[in-house]
């Protein structure tokens, strides 16, 4: 029996570390998943005045960890000290924007919680004057943004820093705006909306801002446990089951427009009574509005994803040989025949247009006898919908969105993405990074590159030849700057530039040492600039 019980507990063990090599996080409540959030975040987590967690992502996370079936813990701290927390690992779970600058912090979830866009909140009295994003970077544009924000990111970003006046205490702010009646404030909408309408800040005006906005998603070191809040969040959404939460935290005038119950007995009474007339009218109709509820909703939710990932639609009718434009709301705007379609591609991107989609229409199967579903293509084109004539670069994914009776593809669906930018941005470093290595390379020119600690990184071979060195060894060897040359390491943060005459293995040189810096002025490297004097006497 004791070797069962060995043999067991052994078991046990192997488990236990096979799961956690695999990335699955169990929680118990002896080790509850750690949830963190903003602390002043309204309506989304804040302490309320008892000092307790509240708003939607509080009750929200509570109602997916209840379906879940995991215990779990709450705390809420400055939204810098919570992403610290979750890159560190002393949190499990937080919700924050899927934005660049929040990338090294955790994975993100698939499913956009809500996304956050911007308005403006102005005094009554003064009139607005940011209504895109654009009028942001105007020369006597001052404006209040939250320290860190979406808004303040993307002003660094278009270097209109001196425009913007960061804040952390975003609450105590907007009060001032009010009773003052000067200033004004660019955030995220619901979180105005909340704090003007909590605290009865009459004074203020809220007004939309035309400017790109961010997705708020679950983010964590988990992925199962992503996985599983995207999947429950998805049927629990579907299901209609978060639309009082959402109307409670973000629009709660819809409660307060609701119809009063008595209103809706007397209806329901009256309904009653006419009943037995007209049954068959009153079947007819309420299973008409639920098609037409559901489709709604679908289309809010298509309009919602085409907007959000900057994609279009257009769908091809394989018997009638047309193509057909949508809407962002996923209505049709245009029909066109091939040959009013093929206008806006070249004649070489058309016909790989075409051809795929006789692939996907005839049932072709690739190399492993599989029926193609669905073909990636790039292609260039002109953006006739967006009002610009000009080829731009997309990105297209070609489906079968139905099929007949017979089981043939009728209707094909096409997703098309600009990513002009991201190929002219991808462009434009390959061409920088060429013309640094051929600079670097050259033979007119003597380089050596040291780390931002001062190591010995690389040296071209006209370097390499003066001095007799090989590139890789000197790396290997971790050599210093200070054992190399006669200038110190540490007087070079003190300057950008180095100049200094040296006989350096019994070759006399003249050099000029230059840092790199990035953007925050930290020190990426060295770079030394060698002029062979010894060549010269």
């Amino acid at each position: 029996m004791p070797k069962i019980i060995v043999f067991i507990c052994l078991l046990l063990v192997t488990c236990d570390v096979t799961a956690q090599e695999a990335g699955i996080i169990s929680y118990t409540k002896a080790k509850p998943l750690v949830y963190e959030d903003a602390q002043d975040l309204w309506p989304y987590s804040f302490l309320n005045a008892e000092g307790k967690p509240e708003g939607y992502n509080i009750e929200l996370v509570d109602l997916l960890m209840k379906e879940l079936n995991i215990p779990y813990i709450v705390r809420l701290k400055p939204q810098h000290e919570v992403f610290m927390d979750l890159k560190d690992r002393k949190a499990d779970l937080t919700l924050g924007l899927a934005a660049g600058y929040h990338d090294a912090y955790g994975l993100y979830g698939h499913n956009a919680i809500t996304l956050f866009t911007q308005s403006v909140a102005t005094p009554k009295s003064q009139s607005v004057e940011i209504k895109t994003f654009r009028d942001l970077s105007k020369p006597d544009v001052k404006v209040i943004v939250s320290d860190s924000s979406l808004c303040h990111h993307l002003m660094l970003d278009y270097g209109w820093a001196e425009h913007a006046i960061p804040c952390r205490d975003m609450k105590a702010m907007i009060q001032q705006v009010n009773d003052k009646g000067e200033g004004q404030i660019v955030w995220n909408t619901l979180a105005l909306k909340w704090l003007i309408r909590h605290y009865h800040l009459n004074n203020l005006a809220l007004t939309p801002v035309n400017m790109p906005h961010g997705e708020y998603k679950f983010m964590s070191h988990d992925q199962l446990l992503l996985d599983m809040l995207d999947d429950t969040y998805s049927r629990l959404y579907t299901a209609d089951k978060l639309a009082d939460l959402e109307n409670k935290w973000f629009y709660p005038e819809h409660d307060e427009t609701s119809i009063p119950a008595w209103a809706l007995l007397l209806a329901a009474v009256a309904l009653a009574l006419l009943v037995a007339g007209i049954v068959y009218i009153c079947i007819y109709r309420i299973q008409n509005r639920r098609v037409m509820k559901a489709n709604q909703k679908l289309n809010r939710r298509l309009a919602l994803i085409i907007e959000t990932s900057k994609v279009r639609i257009w769908t091809y009718r394989v018997e009638e040989k047309k193509f057909a434009w949508h809407k962002d709301n996923g209505q049709i705007a245009h029909t066109y025949t091939i040959d009013e379609f093929s206008h806006r591609y070249s004649e070489d991107d058309f016909k790989k247009l075409k051809d795929a989609i006789d692939r996907l229409a005839s049932q072709h199967k690739d190399a492993k006898g599989r029926e193609e579903e669905e073909i990636t293509l790039e292609l260039k084109a002109t953006d006739v919908e967006g009002g610009d004539h000009e080829l731009h670069d997309f990105h297209v994914v070609l489906s079968v969105l139905s099929r007949d009776k017979s089981g043939k593809p009728s209707v094909l669906i096409c997703t098309k993405k600009d990513v002009t930018e991201q190929y002219r941005l991808k462009r434009f470093e390959d061409e920088r990074t060429l013309r640094y290595w051929s600079i670097f390379y050259s033979q007119d020119a003597t380089i050596i590159y040291f780390d931002k600690d001062g190591y010995f990184h690389d040296a071209n071979p006209t370097a390499c030849n003066l001095f007799h060195i090989d590139s890789d060894t000197m790396a290997r060897q971790h050599v210093h700057l200070n054992d190399f040359f006669q200038t110190k390491f540490s007087d070079l943060r003190h300057t950008d530039r180095y100049h200094a005459i040296q006989l350096i293995n019994n070759v006399k040189v003249e050099y000029q040492m230059k840092t790199a810096l990035n953007d925050d002025n930290e020190l990426l490297g060295i770079f030394v600039f060698i002029h062979d004097l010894s060549s010269t006497q």
